[in-house]
């Protein structure tokens, strides 16, 4: 058990963390992709619901 954790301890002084400006601009990457993504899934539902509503007002 010791030498798992010793040999994590070394793993992760290996780890290059990135720096300030790059997790900044990663994080608006993301956030745009939300809120396009987003904005996509909610004109196909919306685009759906008027296309059955139409639907089930032909039947009625």
């Amino acid at each position: 058990m010791l030498k798992f954790f010793k040999e994590s301890k070394e793993e992760l002084s290996k780890v290059v963390w990135p720096g300030r400006d790059e997790v900044f601009s990663s994080t608006i990457v993301v956030l745009i992709a939300v809120i396009v993504i987003s904005l996509f899934l909610f004109f196909t539902d919306w685009t759906f619901e008027k296309i059955f509503n139409l639907l089930v007002g032909l039947g009625s």
